[in-house]
């Protein structure tokens, strides 16, 4: 699914950072609190795919709370209050014209969460509230808390080791020893927050209890838990189960700080089938796919130029050649938007033929058009086409040149002995996929399906 777009709504002076994926009927809003960076969270297939599940039975809601990710920055010394961190919700339920949503908050945003639906009844539906509490240090009339030296031992660890690789393998210990999620995942922290604004949020955070508030909260409310999460023992779990009216609890098995790592599918399930009455099939038919990913080089500039009219005319006609193409070559559309398009096929061939006449049929438009494509198992749900294959299709896409077609070698060597030729590109590092990878452009497409002619691609050195 390509990456969707991110605007921002305006508290006062605060911009707040947001994106909207997904037509489903229900309008769900993600909340991840301080771990978040809303367009890097794409370079994740794990994430991609937890998120995409979501999007398929709701208008997905994402977006950075002031003081992280896209959203501004505090000023040296301030952090933004509970309040604040509600509010920037309901500045995002505005922009995006939802009168309703169910609120899913994971971790340090569950405290904002609970404030809101406490705040603002009539605009949450329900209430999903993941690894979280109402207080975080023990007291007397709150054992289970974590004693007062937890919280400072915490502020210095993140302090020293924030944006490094040694916080990913905390965050999520079922990725130890994986150097590549490592790297992203530190380069992912340092994009979300600076070490201060982590460490702060966190001490703040702390000290953060908003027991006084559960008993107004009045939607259904489904509280999940991981059985071995590190940082908050079940206790706190159960006492928001106790003092939420009417709240479900479930646990799943792990100790990762975010279920897109390690039994995602039963951790959506349980979400699924509480906000809709019924989930999706565990199971998902799996399918050896050949995936086309194009779009148009240079879209904004040439947006730009033209003017929105004119360039909405333009998009048009670029969709209708890419329609007329896929049915000439048997391709199947799964996505479109703006100026992209994820297709599958059921046959590398194809998809090479079908992408060779888009990159030169597009040139009459005056456009010029670049394509990826790769081939592997993929999952089919419903309408959804998922899995690693669709993500390592969209990074060969991002590294292709305009006016070129580019492949794995997976399809390179699917297609030996056929009338294609290639060049080998090298060996490139894909992001969130592991190990090296050779990409080779397509060089020549000679003879085939409907007698099309030879193509031969011109070349410019990288």
């Amino acid at each position: 699914m390509p990456q969707p777009q991110t605007r921002y709504a305006r508290a006062g002076e605060t911009f707040i950072a947001y994106q909207v994926i997904g037509d489903g009927p229900m309008d769900l809003v993600y909340a991840g609190g301080i771990v978040t960076q809303i367009d890097l969270c794409w370079d994740f297939p794990e994430i991609e795919r937890f998120l995409t599940r979501l999007a398929s039975f709701s208008r997905l809601i994402l977006f950075d709370r002031r003081g992280t990710g896209l959203s501004d920055r505090m000023p040296a010394g301030e952090l933004p209050s509970l309040v604040d961190w509600a509010e920037d919700l309901n500045i995002v339920l505005d922009a995006v014209g939802s009168q309703r949503a169910a609120v899913f908050a994971e971790r340090d945003a569950g405290s904002a969460a609970m404030v809101f639906a406490a705040r603002h009844p009539e605009r949450v539906s329900s209430l999903i509230l993941s690894n979280t509490t109402a207080r975080h240090g023990r007291a007397p009339d709150y054992p289970c808390g974590q004693p007062p030296e937890f919280a400072e031992q915490m502020y210095h660890t993140i302090l020293e080791h924030w944006g490094t690789e040694r916080m990913a393998a905390v965050a999520v210990p079922s990725r130890a020893g994986d150097e590549n999620f490592a790297r992203m995942s530190a380069r992912y922290q340092r994009a979300a927050a600076t070490p201060r604004v982590a460490a702060e949020s966190l001490r703040y955070s702390s000290t953060v209890d908003v027991r006084d508030i559960l008993g107004e909260i009045e939607c259904p409310t489904l509280v999940m838990h991981r059985s071995r999460y590190p940082f908050l023992n079940p206790g706190h779990a159960a006492y928001l189960q106790q003092n939420i009216a009417g709240a479900r609890g479930v646990g799943v098995e792990g100790a990762d700080a975010f279920y897109a790592y390690d039994r995602a599918d039963e951790a959506l399930g349980h979400i699924e089938e509480f906000l809709t009455g019924s989930r999706e099939q565990t199971y998902a038919e799996q399918v050896l796919l050949t995936v086309l990913m194009v779009d148009i080089s240079g879209s904004t500039e040439m947006a730009a130029k033209i003017g929105d009219s004119a360039w909405r005319d333009l998009l048009q006609r670029f969709h209708s050649e890419v329609q007329k193409q896929l049915k000439r070559f048997h391709g199947h559309e799964v996505d479109a938007s703006g100026d992209g398009v994820f297709a599958t096929f059921g046959s590398p061939a194809r998809a090479l033929r079908c992408a060779a006449a888009l990159v030169e049929e597009i040139k009459a438009l005056g456009l010029t058009l670049r394509a990826g494509i790769h081939a592997g198992e993929c999952e089919l749900a419903g309408k959804a086409v998922r899995g690693l294959a669709v993500h390592i299709g969209a990074r060969v896409l991002a590294e292709a040149d305009p006016g070129e077609v580019w492949v794995s070698r997976t399809v390179r060597d699917l297609v030996v002995g056929s009338t294609f030729e290639f060049k080998d590109e090298g060996s490139y590092d894909l992001k969130g996929v592991p190990g090296q990878w050779r990409l080779f452009s397509l060089d020549k497409v000679a003879g085939g399906e409907e007698k099309e002619p030879e193509r031969r691609f011109s070349r410019r050195r990288r």
